[in-house]
């Protein structure tokens, strides 16, 4: 089932330019902008935002290491361009492939935002899940590692969700700090 929605979405590349580039923007770029998103999050100055964007971050940041040092190496699957010919739209390495990085960043941060910000986070995990489908699309993974991402994404943002009322005083260390390196800085500047 994993190859054959594999080719079945892949088969679709290299018909199409503009879809092609489409796909290869999508597939490198919309974690970029939902970066920007917790950035400006962060850079509203309220406090629920700023906690909301640290807790994302660290969210990611363990997903990330959860997913690339524990798993990865150890269930070391090859992306399909290794074992297949396929259609592939950008440049990767042969490393494993499960779960997908880029997915794990995508749908961490979206859940994350999701469980505080409905909204906002329905907006991120379509971006989400158009980043997991361009991945397959471009030819640099299955189906299945990004399933395995969405899992470990959902838990690691659930389990840091659920900390947060008990993990409070770090994020606002980090908001406190920042506020006062900001009003530092405007107050020097202003004279």
């Amino acid at each position: 089932m994993n190859n054959s929605l594999f080719h079945f979405l892949n088969h679709f590349a290299g018909h199409y330019d503009w879809i092609d580039d489409l796909m290869e923007v999508f597939a490198q770029d919309i974690v970029w902008i939902m970066l920007a998103i917790i950035a400006c999050l962060w850079f509203t100055g309220k406090e629920g935002n700023q906690k909301l964007a640290f807790y994302s971050l660290n969210a990611a940041v363990v997903a990330l290491f959860i997913a690339s040092i524990i798993i990865s190496p150890r269930v070391n699957h090859a992306r399909p361009f290794v074992e297949h010919q396929v259609m592939q739209l950008i440049p990767h390495a042969p490393d494993a492939s499960f779960p997908s990085d880029h997915a794990t960043l995508a749908f961490t941060l979206a859940f994350s935002v999701l469980f505080v910000r409905r909204k906002l986070g329905l907006g991120m995990l379509c971006l989400a899940i158009i980043t997991g489908i361009s991945r397959v699309y471009v030819g640099v993974h299955y189906p299945g590692d990004i399933a395995g991402a969405i899992v470990l994404s959902f838990f690691i943002s659930y389990i840091i969700y659920k900390l947060t009322g008990h993990l409070d005083f770090i994020p606002l260390l980090f908001v406190r700090t920042y506020r006062s390196l900001i009003g530092k800085i405007i107050e020097t500047f202003g004279k």
